[in-house]
């Protein structure tokens, strides 16, 4: 599942806009690293502030979301169906439907922008990284990575590049574009087209591009659709 969902699924089910933003913390932690991700058995604090608790609450929310999720049919059935349709597009990218894993937890993202509304999404999504803006992000980084790891040098000097990234990653967020960009088939062709740059990839040719944002565009129905089962089974608290 991808972060917008992610967002979305922990805010409604804890009841905290805080919760909703740590939920992100997973996916954007791994962008600004793909070292940091979270611990097995993490030890909070005894008596954390409710700032770290809600957002350490939100990346257990993550955690076992994403558990029930990839073995979901609207995921399981949904992937398969899209790499099916990349297969079948034939549009000379060298191994698309690979990428059908990702690109379906975006479309589900784009669906979601769809149902709620740019303007209104992008003003929780706002006010929960406003809530968790630095102590209790870098409290629950520091629980679920730094802190369990070696102390050295090299350890040390990686927080505070983690943390620029991360910083820029929200930033980035919160300006609106990327989020923008899930809506529609050419903004998810764009985005793929990212993603696969850091596989050492070639970015689409305009046509391929083009042809892509198409297919992408006649799916969004059955994105919708996938959305409705996803909010209405997807368990509050799962296991």
């Amino acid at each position: 599942m991808n972060f917008l969902l992610h967002r979305h699924l922990a805010a409604r089910d804890l009841g905290s806009v805080a919760a909703g933003a740590g939920a992100m913390l997973p996916d954007l932690w791994r962008m600004a690293d793909r070292r940091v991700k979270p611990a097995r058995a993490p030890e909070p604090p005894a008596a954390p502030p409710l700032r770290v608790a809600e957002v350490l609450a939100g990346i257990d929310h993550h955690v076992a979301v994403d558990r029930w999720f990839h073995a979901a049919p609207v995921f399981v059935e949904g992937e398969r169906r899209l790499a099916e349709a990349l297969r079948g597009a034939a549009l000379g990218a060298p191994r698309l439907a690979l990428f059908a894993h990702v690109l379906w937890e975006m479309c589900l993202d784009g669906a979601l922008v769809r149902r709620i509304g740019l303007a209104p999404l992008l003003d929780d999504l706002r006010a929960g990284l406003a809530a968790i803006d630095g102590p209790p992000t870098a409290a629950a980084a520091s629980i679920h990575h730094f802190e369990r790891r070696a102390p050295s040098p090299a350890a040390l000097a990686d927080r505070p590049a983690f943390e620029a990234r991360l910083c820029r990653i929200c930033d980035e967020l919160a300006r609106g574009p990327w989020v923008a960009g899930y809506q529609d088939g050419a903004g998810l062709a764009f985005m793929l087209s990212r993603v696969r740059s850091r596989f050492g990839m070639p970015p689409f040719t305009p046509e391929q591009h083009d042809r892509l944002a198409t297919l992408l565009d006649g799916l969004a129905g059955a994105a919708d659709a996938s959305l409705d089962d996803l909010l209405r089974t997807a368990p509050p608290c799962p296991h």
